[in-house]
Order: structure tokens, then sequence, then C-alpha cells
């Protein structure tokens, strides 16, 4: 990998080997080279940026495990973290490591930094100008109850640079960290600042990335060994549109992918063909101090139009929810926010039964961490449809918006059509509800399962915005039909103290899966209820 990359003062570190002895030969390199890009409203950034990334790259260059940490999404909206990471996930990007002339497994790290103009390598004044970084490792590091999928904070802290380019010391750090930042500047590398062409010492203000436990030097990921591209569906090629989704599984100790779920998708017209895929990939199991070991994995999935420029179009447009000149100032952005993952509303049960259709608007906040903090329905054909497209709304991900290169907050709007035949009723859903008008019968009950249904996936409701601060606590109970591959459908709210709570938990589950049910060894499908009790997470 080039040392330097041309490109709006962007500097990419040269490969390091991560582990402090032993090193390989030769270290992996790419193939191709990178070309990291920022959006040109971003190009008088006065404060440093970076991304990290920790690469463990096989003996045949595949990338198989990566942890990547950005101090702001505008450093990987362009597509950089993805090359890194995700076109690796189907074929190889690097040149692996050699050791003795044979290629060998290697886990290696670099940064991406983008320096303001203030740190030019040119002119005899300049700012401390930085050449690597590594995220700091909290070993006691706790999710954010209410989102356990954050893993990274960025915390702005004061850094002593003295006339050799060495980190001396960190101050006005925050309390819980201090000791952290103080260790983990340790390895960093600057350049020094320079007063009249002469290096001097001076103190320098950047953002470190506090991450949780990074790959463990005992730990061997997993090794794909049969992995097949996904297909493009068929009633997709229409549309042109590209696509990614995040699939979670577990690798077991036999190498097999078990329970895999949509963790993020950018079109759930994907999400069926991309599950298809991976549970089908084959891998040489994780290993642990040379044990076979379950494993937990993520992997990017894309989808594109080979014959078309870019390999299509995004699936979802960024609306705002008002003009620039009536939004508030602390929600107007130079940078739109950049959707991460979405959902299909959940359409309501008695209106799809009855074959209503119709449309709702919801407009909505999206905070600086990229999640939405507030909603709000604006207009809906039917009161039911607000709320199903607001409960959708609300577990949407993004990339926030920035302001003067910084993350800020941002309104948005969605609008949502609903049609019986539509894009939001799958031909299952269809199946199920002509088996319920025609067929009751054949729907088994919990008794004449083999056994109790299984839940392998589930996630959480979210306490809706809309009723935050104003009610301290909430109930629902959902019924759902489970297919024979242990998929739910057909979610109806059988009650709810609230209607918000009823559509919140309807769209959680949405998302879960189940072990396929049986009836005296057959496939069955199945009628279930869960009731769901709500309560305020403390931020």
């Amino acid at each position: 990998m080039a040392a330097r990359l041309a490109a709006q003062d962007i500097t990419v570190s040269p490969s390091a080997w991560v582990f402090p002895d032993n090193p390989p030969d030769q270290m992996p390199f790419l193939r191709h080279r990178l070309e990291p890009d920022i959006p040109a409203k971003l190009h008088n950034l006065s404060d440093i940026g970076y991304s990290t990334h920790d690469v463990f790259v096989d003996d045949k260059g595949m990338v198989l495990s990566a942890a990547a940490h950005a101090t702001t999404p505008a450093f990987e909206r362009d597509g950089y973290l993805q090359q890194v990471q995700g076109s690796a996930s189907i074929s190889a990007m690097y040149h692996p490591a050699r050791r003795a002339g044979k290629p060998v497994n290697s886990q290696i790290h670099f940064s991406v930094i983008f320096n303001p103009a203030s740190a030019s390598a040119a002119g005899p004044d300049a700012t401390p100008r930085l050449l690597d970084a590594y995220a700091v490792v909290d070993p006691n590091w706790r999710a954010v109850a209410s989102d356990p999928s954050i893993h990274q904070r960025v915390v702005w802290a004061t850094v002593s640079v003295d006339e050799a380019g060495r980190p001396t010391a960190v101050k006005d750090a925050p309390r819980d960290v201090a000791a952290l930042l103080g260790d983990g500047v340790k390895p960093w590398k600057f350049a020094p600042a320079r007063s009249g062409g002469r290096p001097v010492a001076q103190d320098v203000r950047v953002p470190f990335i506090v991450a949780e436990s990074d790959l463990a030097k005992d730990t061997t990921p997993p090794r794909v060994i049969k992995q097949r591209p996904p297909v493009y569906p068929f009633s997709m090629r229409k549309s042109r549109l590209r696509g990614e989704v995040v699939v979670d599984f577990v690798v077991d100790i036999e190498g097999n992918v078990r329970q895999p779920f949509v963790a993020r998708s950018l079109n759930p017209e994907f999400n069926a063909p991309a599950l298809e895929a991976v549970s089908a990939w084959e891998f040489e199991p994780g290993r642990r101090d040379g044990v076979p070991v379950y494993t937990h994995m993520q992997v990017p999935v894309y989808f594109a139009m080979r014959d078309t420029p870019e390999g299509g179009y995004d699936p979802l447009v960024v609306e705002r929810s008002g003009r620039d000149s009536t939004l508030p100032e602390d929600l107007r952005v130079d940078v739109e926010p950049k959707i991460r993952g979405l959902l299909s509303p959940v359409y309501p049960y008695e209106l799809l039964r009855d074959g209503t259709r119709g449309s709702a608007q919801v407009n909505y906040v999206v905070d600086s961490q990229g999640g939405v903090i507030a909603s709000r329905v604006v207009k809906a054909s039917r009161p039911e449809f607000g709320l199903a497209v607001q409960a959708a709304v609300e577990r949407f991900e993004y990339d926030p918006g920035l302001k003067n290169g910084r993350p800020n907050a941002a309104a948005l709007g969605f609008q949502q059509d609903f049609e019986d035949y539509g894009p939001l009723v799958s031909n299952a859903d269809h199946r199920l509800l002509h088996l319920e008008a025609k067929h009751p019968e054949r729907i088994a009950k919990l008794a004449d399962l083999d056994t109790p249904p299984k839940a392998t996936v589930t996630r959480s409701p979210i306490f809706p915005r809309s009723l935050a601060g104003k009610v301290a606590k909430g109930e629902a109970l959902i019924e759902f039909i489970v297919d024979e591959d242990g998929s739910p459908h057909l979610a109806r709210v059988v009650s709810a103290s609230d209607p918000a709570f009823g559509y919140a938990a309807a769209q959680a589950v949405s998302m879960w899966r189940f072990d396929p049910p049986t009836s005296k060894g057959q496939g069955a499908v199945v009628k279930v209820r869960v009731p769901f009790v709500f309560k305020p997470v403390a931020q």
C-alpha cells in the first residue's frame, strides 16, 4: 500500500503488524490502489479526522475479519471502508503476507488520516500533522442499553506533541477515559508543528475513538471454504437499484452458518436473497487457543447491476422535512444524513385482510449519532398506516448529517404507500391470509407441535419516541403466524395500552426468526401470541 494518496490531503499509513513480535517477512498488500474521497463540502475542514482498520488477511488474500472505526461517517460514506472490507467478502483483495516465501495468515493495522490545511506538509508554519492513529480499546466497554449495536464513541481531547512528533500527554479528556487515552495515544505518530520552518512543540485538538475489544491474538476467525455470491432478484432488475444487506450469524464448530438474520438493510427486497446466500456458505470454524469455537460474525452482502454505472441507484432518496429557511438553526446541515439501514413498515393486519390501501408520511429528527430521536405523523389516509410507518422509521439507522464538518441533527421525511399487492406484502403473506380465511383448521395449535416454538432471533421493540416523557410504561399483545420456515407473518395488535406500543411491538416481531415448527414430524404453520412490556431506557 502506498504510504500517501494524493486526494484532499489524505494520508494512508503503511500496513503494520498488530502483534509485538514475529512479523512475516512480507506484509500483505492491496491488489488495487484505493482511492478514498470525501464530499466536496468537507474540503475546508478545520479538524483532524481519521479511520482505523485492523484486518485479518488469510493466506489466499481474503479479508476474513475486519474491525474498522471512523471519527465521523463522512470519512466512510463514499465507500472507502467498503473497499477495504466489503468487496473482499467475495474475492481476494490482497496479496497475502509471506513467510519464508510461503503465503501465511496475517493481521495488520493501518489508518486513513484526513488532515486540515493548517497541518499541510508544505510551508514554514504548520500545526501537528497526524500520520497514524489507533482506536482506544475500552476493556470495560458497555454497549448503550437502548442500542446494543453501538460499538464505539468519539471523544475529544488535547494532545501535546513535542519537537520530534512524539505525543507526550493528553489533556482535557473526559474523566472516565482519561487514563485510557493517555496509554492509547502512545503508538500514534505525528509530524511536529513548525514555526518559521523549524519543528516546535505544540498542542493539538484531536478526536479519539473509544471502542469495544478488538480482534484477539489467540483467536483465529472462521475461514470461508465455500462461498457463492448472492443472486440479484429478477424482480428488481427493472428498478436497477443497488443495495447492501448486513447479515448477522454464528459459525458453529463444524463450520456451518447458524441463526442468520438481517442486522441492517438498505433495501428489504434484497434481504431474502442475502440470507439465502449466506446460509449456504461453509467455513473452517474459528478457533481459540487452537480449539474450534462458535463465532459470531457480521458480513455485508452487496447487490449491484453489472451493466449499470456505479452498480445502480440508491434505494432511498433522503428528503428534508422542510426548507432550510423554515428549519431551526440546530437542524440545518451542509451534508444530508445517509441511510445505513431501513425497515419496511408492517402492513396493519385488519387493513391488509380487508384489502384496504392507503399511504402515510412521517417527519422525524436524526440526531448527531445517526439515530431517530423524534417522529411525527404529518398525514395518513388511515391512522393505522401512520402508526405503522412511524414504528418503522424509528428503527431507521443513518450516518448523521454534517454541519461545518461535524455530525449534526437533521430533520427528514419519509412517505410509504400501502398496497395489498405491493412490496410490503409477500407471497407467503397472501398464502397465509388465504389459509386463515378458508382453512383455519390447517393452522396448528401450540399443543399440536412436537416442541414449543423456539425463537432463534429476537429484537426488542423500541419505546415509541412519540410517547417518551408522556407515559412511564406500556404493554402490548401481538398475534402472528410462524410459517414452515420459521418466519413470522401477519402480525396483529390484539391489545395495547397505547396504539403506538402495539405497532412498535409488531415491527419488532417482523424481525424475529424461529426454529421451523413441526407437527408429527411434518412442517407446520402455527399461530402464536407474545406479550410485550415497555419501559423507558435511560440514555
